[in-house]
């Protein structure tokens, strides 16, 4: 079986995720990087055959699909790894596949935790435009904690938001 061979021609320049820049953005920079490399599906884990005959059909191209998914699983794992700082790194180092190392990620910094939320929900009433911050950057400084409220279920609304920007 043929595959496509993605071309790695293009250079992106992904933050290192630290713990401390917003989770939510970082991971979809990530799962841009990972698609523009023919890699995300590692995301999913290994395929599963749902059935007999599906097993039987991947028993004559085992070797060649297992050699294919470690390599894509492999050059997922250290995609993600290489966007980390060494302190986050230090705390995935056992994860050895790109869901594990994804999943892990997610259970650390993306926690509906209630102290996570307290504590995104104090930085969206305590964001104050600081003098020489232009309108843009504030304005994505809180739609970017806003993003992140809303990946762990919690809705803010419009008025909430407008009463950030006066």
């Amino acid at each position: 079986m043929e595959r496509f061979k993605y071309s790695n021609v293009i250079k992106f320049d992904v933050e290192k995720f630290d713990g401390k820049i917003n989770s939510g953005l970082w991971q979809i920079q990530v799962q841009d990087l990972l698609t523009q490399g023919g890699l995300c599906k590692a995301l999913n884990g290994k395929p599963i055959p749902k059935n007999l005959i599906e097993v039987i059909a991947a028993q004559r191209t085992d070797d060649d699909e297992e050699e294919y998914w470690e390599d894509l699983d492999s050059r997922a794992t250290s995609g993600i790894r290489l966007c980390l700082t060494k302190n986050v790194l230090a705390n995935v180092v056992g994860k050895k596949t790109a869901k594990g190392l994804w999943e892990k990620l997610e259970s650390l910094y993306q926690t509906k935790s209630l102290s996570n939320r307290l504590y995104l929900k104090e930085r969206l009433h305590m964001l104050k435009m600081n003098e020489g911050t232009t309108a843009g950057d504030h304005l994505g400084s809180l739609n970017g904690i806003v993003l992140e409220l809303e990946s762990i279920g919690v809705k803010v609304e419009d008025e909430d938001k407008a009463l950030q920007l006066i």
